[in-house]
């Protein structure tokens, strides 16, 4: 606790007696498809391929309108998952248990209109339009991408109630950013005009979390360049110190 009090770190991340692994072909389509994994040292790619292990295991994936669950679907969405909780010492997502796919956009029957993705805190499911997922990856620095957003859900939903190290981390961290935001109306009004983020995240907070870790991700070494306080301090939330970051 004294370690994270004066440098707002957990003291350990990984520690596992047995580690998990994926079969030879869902690590092919981790190495060939997930450029996070790829720029890892072999020492963390093991940790990460052990964790998209476990987190694929204890998850149960659906495929809606015909759509087919298959180990593509299971090992990339959850390596989007581990990816933005890599910095984590839970990694889990509880309040995560189910994650549903359909081949495209689908029509919610809630409020009536076509939704591309989704996160349902009531029964603690994730939703996803395949097509929209992959979308998101095809161009890795649009700042758009689908299953990011929505883990970001997720995982803010998640850290509100629970009270591990990191979650503690991630909302003290956030709460000081929206101080940062509501105080510094040069900073913010810079963050507006620049269009970096797209106006979508200034609809609610849960909202700019989601934008902005969908921006850090994909676009770390201009947002560092254009927005160095926010970047740090959205760093600081995910424990982010890899590759590129």
């Amino acid at each position: 606790m004294t370690y994270t009090f004066f440098t707002n770190r957990p003291a350990f991340v990984h520690f596992y007696l047995f580690r998990k692994t994926l079969t030879r072909s869902q690590t092919k389509i981790l190495t060939e498809q997930f450029t996070f994994y790829r720029r890892l040292d072999a020492k963390n790619q093991s940790y990460f391929r052990h964790r998209v292990t476990t987190f694929m295991q204890s998850k149960v994936f659906v495929g809606k309108a015909g759509f087919e669950i298959t180990d593509e679907v299971k090992v990339l969405v959850s390596a989007t998952a581990m990816m933005l909780t890599f910095g984590f010492r839970d990694f889990s997502i509880k309040a995560v248990k189910n994650i549903v796919i359909y081949p495209t956009k689908y029509f919610s029957e809630v409020n009536k209109v076509y939704h591309k993705g989704e996160f349902n805190a009531n029964l603690n499911t994730l939703v996803l339009s395949w097509d929209s997922f992959l979308d998101g990856y095809r161009i890795e620095d649009d700042k758009l991408n689908l299953g990011i957003h929505e883990f970001a859900h997720a995982i803010h939903f998640n850290c509100i109630y629970q009270e591990d190290i990191n979650s503690v981390i991630f909302i003290d961290t956030f709460n000081e950013l929206r101080a940062l935001l509501a105080k510094d109306e040069i900073l913010k009004n810079k963050l507006v005009s620049s269009e970096y983020l797209r106006h979508y995240a200034f609809t609610n907070d849960f909202e700019l979390l989601a934008v902005i870790l969908e921006t850090f991700i994909e676009t770390p070494q201009a947002f560092r360049n254009q927005f160095p306080l926010i970047y740090f301090k959205v760093r600081q939330m995910l424990n982010f110190n890899f590759p590129r970051y």
